[in-house]
């Protein structure tokens, strides 16, 4: 659970974000808005919030929830940028690790390659490295996961054969 306060002319809100299953729930001063996740296999969310003055968004991505105010993330004070603008190279490193996870290693290799996964969509909203790094960052991190999932699997597959 997140929860931030945030005042707007003088009035008072308190926004709070709830993890569930399918997405979760936002709570702003004891309204509730069930909000799904925007991809199948990530927690991924931006909903937008209607103050008076003021353009508040609460984003999730994986495990990790922030609260953007004008532009600008409270935890983090970094510049929002739209759940919407990840870039396609993004999501072919998210696709080509789950799948490397499910191929050799099964349902622990997704989740690896869920972990990964969040790293990526992060580093590819991350206004504070240029496309390029963004990219070698998130092949970096690809590999490692991959070589790991590859490895594990067959581990376990050999394991298997002596049983």
């Amino acid at each position: 659970m997140a929860k931030w306060n945030v005042e707007d002319n003088g009035t008072q809100y308190s926004i709070e974000y709830k993890r569930g299953l399918s997405g979760g729930k936002i709570i702003v001063n004891g309204s509730e808005q069930k909000v799904k996740s925007q991809n199948a296999f990530l927690n991924l969310i931006d909903f937008p919030i209607k103050l008076n003055n003021k353009a508040v968004n609460v984003v999730v991505i994986g495990n990790k929830a922030d609260l953007a105010v004008d532009g600008v993330y409270l935890g983090s004070n970094q510049p929002y940028v739209p759940v919407s603008k990840v870039p396609g190279w993004s999501w072919a490193f998210v696709t080509l690790s789950l799948a490397i996870g499910w191929l050799f290693a099964g349902i622990l290799g997704v989740c690896l390659g869920i972990l990964g996964s969040m790293f990526y969509v992060k580093s590819s909203l991350s206004m504070h490295q240029s496309t390029k790094r963004g990219v070698v960052s998130c092949f970096i991190v690809f590999f490692i996961i991959s070589v790991v999932q590859i490895v594990f699997g067959i581990a376990v597959n050999q394991w298997l054969n002596t049983l």
